[in-house]
């Protein structure tokens, strides 16, 4: 571990890894802190291009880090709510992880055969939701409620993806039509007991909708319009607003106060820019460039900023010469 100044910025930054291993945090759409903001999580790759690794619980203040998961382990994810994570093993088998003393509990089984086309997510009553690519080759959307055996509740001939239940409401699913592109209508949402399917931003010719994300209570949805728009709509997805707008924002990260918002600025669709992590006030619109980074050579590498719960420290990748 060591601290630097940005030399652009000038804010301190304190980097924790280095390679030659891809070291990655999680996803910037699964909380990437413990309850407590005293450790973070990250994926370590002993091979580079590998998207599945051992996963690493880190002490903030001093790097200290423990492994918590092999390699043996997916869809690695921690809950909004409680200090646990979720992630599957052995293919199939799905597995609660006690962040305070990493003990794990087997809570259930996916479908055997088939594979998770996204990390867990969980809403505040303990149901667990992902999108799901059945051995039939058919993608699905799945639940597993404590105590019950898995549900498929939805089935879809599209690549489902980015599956994200409402962390405050389990009826309530959120999911894309994954093109690694633009989309025709690409958000959609699940309602679970009504078995009911809609749009959730109604895409216009031309629109390009991607890189979404929950507020951590749930209310509203933060989102990219490309290019550089940051959209947030609210949990029904019948009132949409312009949050922001910057040049090359790609992925929107909002505080769980829901006030302040974070991007990743990257180089793409033919644009050069200086890559790095922008911070934006939610009320004004005011933003700064706080983080430069190197520049990504692959979605793999993207910064994917988050916030920790208190919302005074952002986590991100920084790809550079390894």
């Amino acid at each position: 571990m060591i601290e630097y100044r940005d030399p652009i910025t000038g804010y301190m930054i304190r980097r924790y890894t280095e390679g030659p291993e891809r070291n990655s945090k999680l996803y910037f759409t699964s909380e990437n802190f413990s309850v407590d903001d005293k450790y973070f999580f990250f994926n370590k790759n002993q091979t580079y291009g590998c998207n599945d690794g051992g996963c690493y619980r880190v002490d903030v203040a001093t790097g200290e880090m423990t492994m918590v998961t092999d390699e043996s382990y997916l869809g690695f994810a921690l809950d909004r709510v409680k200090n646990v994570a979720y992630a599957s093993r052995n293919g199939n088998e799905v597995y609660r992880i006690n962040l305070d003393d990493n003990s794990r509990e087997k809570i259930g089984e996916l479908p055997a055969g088939g594979k998770l086309t996204t990390h867990f997510t969980a809403a505040d009553t303990g149901r667990i939701a992902c999108s799901y690519h059945l051995p039939n080759k058919i993608y699905s959307l799945i639940i597993l409620d404590p105590g019950k055996p898995c549900e498929i509740v939805y089935q879809s001939d599209y690549r489902l993806g980015h599956a994200q239940i409402c962390p405050t409401d389990e009826n309530l699913i959120f999911y894309i039509h994954e093109t690694e592109g633009d989309a025709f209508q690409r958000t959609w949402m699940f309602d679970v007991p009504e078995r009911y399917v809609r749009p959730y931003y109604v895409e216009h010719p031309n629109e390009w909708i991607t890189h979404e994300v929950w507020a951590a209570d749930g209310s509203e949805m933060a989102f990219m319009k490309l290019r550089g728009q940051i959209m947030i709509g609210d949990k029904d997805g019948r009132h949409f607003d312009k949050a922001a707008e910057s040049e090359q924002l790609l992925h929107p990260c909002l505080s769980r106060d829901r006030k302040w918002l974070v991007a990743d600025r990257i180089s793409y669709l033919g644009v050069t820019v200086q890559e790095g992590i922008v911070l934006i006030e939610r009320a004004t619109g005011k933003q700064k460039l706080i983080a430069t980074t190197g520049s990504c050579s692959s979605g793999a590498d993207h910064q994917h900023p988050s916030f920790n719960r208190a919302g005074d420290m952002v986590l991100f990748n920084n790809p550079d010469e390894n």
